[in-house]
């Protein structure tokens, strides 16, 4: 994994995330309605790409607030 600033919350892979990896894009393949979670480290990156009415699809939407709700309770 790539250095990060001591303070970064890292979001653990998800089994959802290796579902998600055969309809991956690129950022620039990307399209208006497409999930924007990154779900790979890189090299390119991949995102998750699924349909949403947000910057997230549902599954990536909680996971982000579930990691920030615990990053709140730890400070």
């Amino acid at each position: 994994m790539r250095d990060r600033r001591p303070d970064t919350t890292i979001i653990p892979p998800h089994k959802y995330d290796l579902e998600r990896l055969p309809f991956a894009k690129r950022l620039l393949e990307l399209r208006p309605g497409e999930c924007v979670w990154p779900i790979n480290d890189g090299s390119p990156f991949l995102f998750c790409a699924a349909k949403t009415a947000g910057k997230y699809c549902q599954h990536h939407q909680s996971r982000a607030y579930a990691a920030h709700r615990i990053t709140k309770r730890e400070k």
